[in-house]
């Protein structure tokens, strides 16, 4: 308990991202990354496996950008470093152990930014209608632009539209309902993806397509998906990864999403 509670209180945050609980939501997240580590492993191979794959054809190595690093649970560290000379990783926030490691290491930066472009805007967001016109708007704007050997997008794309959904449920004292947020999630998706396409370098992209929530009998509750459009991107592969299981997320279910990758030279 005293270690997170230091971590709370040294971790360097925006006056933005602690008032929208990103701090403690990395905190958490690295807790759910203890609890589930066993179970996330296939998923974690195969992210660091197409990670290895995509980088042997690259004809420079000098610099790599991930968009939506987190903890980098995906694709470790060590892997970026030995594989990179220069390492930037861009979110809205940074766990402390990134900020200890980039006083150390010049050539390893961090990027603090809102990837969704919605944040400045959530406060006058009080209806589902009035967050899907925000994202469509943001769909019209340069949201982010980067130059890199590599450009990665790791379980990213549906996470953007997360707290701004969270944001209206809390105006509307609802939840949206699942068709709902399978909409406005796709449409943040697309935002990404137009801005990705717009940076300099070979990008690759994974992310969660499809979400499936089964009772604990599995038997399908419920099963969405993001119908974000890739064209410009060559498919690589698919996997699944249970990412809760009955008792992580919830007592009346277990979520499973299907996981595809994507590159684009």
């Amino acid at each position: 308990m005293l270690k997170e509670a230091l971590e709370f209180l040294l971790t360097p945050t925006t006056p933005l991202a602690r008032r929208y609980g990103f701090l403690y939501q990395s905190i958490s997240l690295k807790h759910r990354y203890h609890r589930c580590k066993k179970i996330w492993m296939p998923h974690l191979k195969n992210c660091q496996d197409l990670f290895l794959e995509n980088i042997q054809d690259l004809p420079q190595k000098n610099h790599v950008v991930i968009l939506g690093s987190a903890h980098l649970h995906e694709i470790p560290m060590h892997l970026l470093v030995q594989n990179f000379k220069r390492v930037t990783l861009v979110d809205v926030i940074h766990p402390l152990k990134h900020h200890l490691l980039a006083k150390k290491n010049k050539n390893l930066e961090l990027i603090t930014k809102d990837l969704s472009g919605a944040l400045a805007d959530l406060e006058e967001i009080e209806t589902y209608e009035e967050l899907l016109t925000l994202a469509q708007q943001l769909h019209e704007k340069k949201l982010f632009h980067f130059k890199a050997d590599l450009i990665v997008s790791g379980n990213l794309l549906s996470q953007l539209a997360l707290l701004p959904i969270e944001q209206v449920e809390k105006a509307l004292k609802r939840p949206l309902t699942l068709e709902e947020k399978d909409h406005i999630c796709t449409q943040f998706g697309n935002n990404h993806l137009k801005n990705l396409l717009a940076c300099e370098g070979h990008k690759l992209v994974y992310c969660d397509r499809e979400i499936t929530y089964r009772s604990p009998d599995k038997e399908v509750i419920y099963q969405g998906s993001y119908p974000i459009d890739f064209s410009g991107f060559t498919y690589l592969k698919n996997w699944m990864w249970e990412l809760a299981p009955k008792g992580e997320a919830s007592k009346e279910y277990s979520i499973e999403m299907k996981v595809e990758a994507y590159r684009k030279d």
